[in-house]
């Protein structure tokens, strides 16, 4: 019951990163900030996907409670004794084993070729980088390309969606939802869970709330902070649908894709 209290935590995660991201990350400066006060950023057509505000207002509230008062301080403690080397390496593993999902989606949304650059990435580091710990695909100039399967149902045809906060789980769409269910089916970091224990999982979830703790700062201010939040990830999704990677302000990094593990493991 213990393990699975930790797994519930875990999963909160989510209601707080839909700015965290695997790998390395540019350093991010006061301009590329959204505004703060939350008002510029609300538009005709954030507003109109998120017909379920009230719901979602009080799911953003539960998780940042949950937030508060359990995973940011594990995260602070978890940054505060971990080697920033050490903590370089655990998000270059989980980031790495994220691109055979990448691979797949991109053959599912018609790019073959960029598959085999996603599968020669994880190929390079899995063996060069000693596991996945380094990431000398970096240092070969191998792009690193990150798919989804809510994009992928977009690419489908399911373009627009309802926005949608869950409690524990966080902010997204239904679309992505149900992407994300089968994202965490098909996963590496998944199927180790399932293999070496939970504690794949918590390490995880807690190295991406770590990642975004210099990140905070923008929301201190905000006078409606679940607006900020809501847009902020509604305008990423349409932008990573659109392919605009390359005009993403540094704030929009990808986010973690929370991976359940198999609840057999825990009662093991």
């Amino acid at each position: 019951m213990k393990r699975f209290a930790h797994i519930l935590m875990l999963s909160a995660v989510l209601a707080l990163v839909a700015c965290a991201g695997p790998g390395p990350r540019k350093p991010v400066s006061e301009s590329d900030l959204p505004d703060a006060t939350g008002e510029e950023a609300v538009t005709g057509h954030d507003a109109a996907a998120d017909p379920w505000e009230g719901f979602n207002r009080r799911m953003y509230a539960f998780n940042d409670v949950l937030d508060r008062t359990m995973l940011r301080p594990v995260a602070k403690g978890y940054a505060t004794v971990t080697p920033r080397l050490v903590r370089l390496g655990v998000s270059n593993f989980f980031g790495n084993l994220q691109q055979p999902v990448s691979a797949l989606n991109l053959v599912l949304q018609g790019h073959p070729g960029q598959a085999g650059t996603a599968l020669g990435r994880f190929l390079m580091n899995a063996t060069l980088g000693l596991g996945g710990l380094l990431d000398p695909a970096t240092e070969a100039g191998i792009p690193l390309r990150q798919r989804d399967f809510g994009q992928t149902f977009a690419q489908w045809g399911w373009n627009e969606s309802r926005y949608l906060v869950l409690p524990v789980f966080g902010p997204g769409t239904v679309r992505d939802t149900f992407g994300k269910g089968v994202n965490s089916n098909i996963s590496p970091i998944s199927w180790l869970a399932r293999r070496e224990g939970a504690e794949v999982s918590i390490l995880y979830g807690v190295d991406a709330r770590a990642s975004v703790l210099p990140y905070e700062s923008f929301m201190r201010d905000a006078s409606d902070p679940y607006l900020l939040v809501r847009d902020a990830y509604l305008q990423r999704r349409r932008c990573q649908v659109m392919d605009c990677s390359e005009e993403m302000p540094d704030y929009l990094l990808p986010d973690y894709e929370f991976e359940v593990p198999d609840f057999d493991t825990l009662r093991r």
